[in-house]
């Protein structure tokens, strides 16, 4: 191995290590948003609007390790009552974040993701595959096997409600910030003041996550146009899909991290932690300046939603 590439590997190890264990791994700023636009280009799903919510009788079938204080929660919906798939798909697109994976011991490599929920959230292949950490294209697989088996016995409320944990891993490998922890360049320029960088790098992504959230809450219609040009990625393996997005949405890391920077320069501070003002952002999201960062993640969620048409179309085989 080439001296440099030797280097590049142990500066990665050291700033993933550091970044990670000071950053809450997070995604797209609203899973219900992102699954609401899939859910539009399935319509096979309308077909799915009476399903009785069921108890959950799954824990001798699922051997997955969950944290000790996760308890499974009904949003607006009792046991026996009637909901529709999509809903369930909507609301519970999240249900992972709600610390389903935190506060676990899963890998000695978890410390590169920050612990068990990045751990199990994130997959990044860095340097030909010499440095791999994460496992979310696993646990995207693991839900919809869950889902096969839910949909055997007849149940389809936690056949969808599985269905909506394994979208939520897909959606994270579609975001870019979960495929690189920094820039090579600025990595190589910060290195000998890691705590700086840790700084600089968590306040660019936190940056993009809240601009990202505004733009789903009030700009919908950015998100809503890309529907048409939506392809479907076939997908005949789960794992190996999920794979594959994480690749495509790592292509825009770097890009997504200097316009994050461009639009708001108050986070080029390896100094202090900083959190956006509501109204920088507001300026920032009714600006011509802000359409190229816009336009790169209306580019990474179209990619994640062609992955997502897929999953639902595989989905559908094991429903009907």
């Amino acid at each position: 191995m080439k001296f440099k590439k030797k280097i590049s590997i142990f500066s990665l190890l050291i700033l993933s290590v550091l970044i990670f264990s000071s950053v809450n791994v997070f995604s797209w700023n609203s899973h219900y948003f992102y699954t609401e636009l899939a859910i539009k280009n399935n319509d096979w799903i309308k077909n799915f609007a009476d399903i009785e919510v069921t108890p959950y009788t799954y824990r001798g079938i699922d051997q997955s390790e969950y944290n000790s204080d996760f308890v499974i929660k009904y949003v607006d919906e009792e046991i026996g009552g009637k909901v529709k798939a999509s809903d369930i798909l909507i609301k519970y697109s999240d249900e992972p974040d709600r610390d389903l994976d935190t506060n676990l011991e899963l890998d000695k490599i978890q410390a590169l993701t920050g612990g068990s929920q990045g751990y199990r959230h994130m997959y990044f292949s860095v340097f030909g595959g010499l440095l791999k950490a994460g496992v979310a294209h696993q646990r995207a697989n693991h839900f919809f096997e869950m889902a096969k088996i839910a949909f055997k016995k007849g149940d389809y409320y936690w056949g969808f409600r599985f269905a909506a944990r394994a979208i939520h891993y897909l959606e994270d490998l579609s975001q870019p910030y979960h495929t690189y922890p920094a820039p090579l360049d600025v990595l190589f320029k910060k290195f000998f003041n890691v705590k700086k960088l840790t700084v600089l790098v968590t306040n660019a992504h936190y940056g993009y996550e809240d601009f990202n959230g505004y733009l789903f809450e009030h700009k919908k219609d950015e998100f809503y146009n890309i529907l048409p040009k939506v392809k479907m990625v076939k997908i005949d393996e789960v794992e190996k899909a999920a794979i594959e997005l994480s690749k495509e949405a790592r292509k825009d890391f770097t890009l997504s991290y200097r316009e994050t920077m461009k639009l708001f320069p108050i986070l080029d501070n390896h100094e202090k932690f900083i959190t956006l003002e509501e109204q920088e952002i507001i300026r920032m999201a009714n600006s011509k300046e802000s359409q190229k960062l816009i336009e790169l993640m209306k580019k990474d969620m179209l990619v994640g939603l062609g992955y997502l048409n897929g999953f639902f179309d595989f989905l559908k085989e094991s429903v009907e």
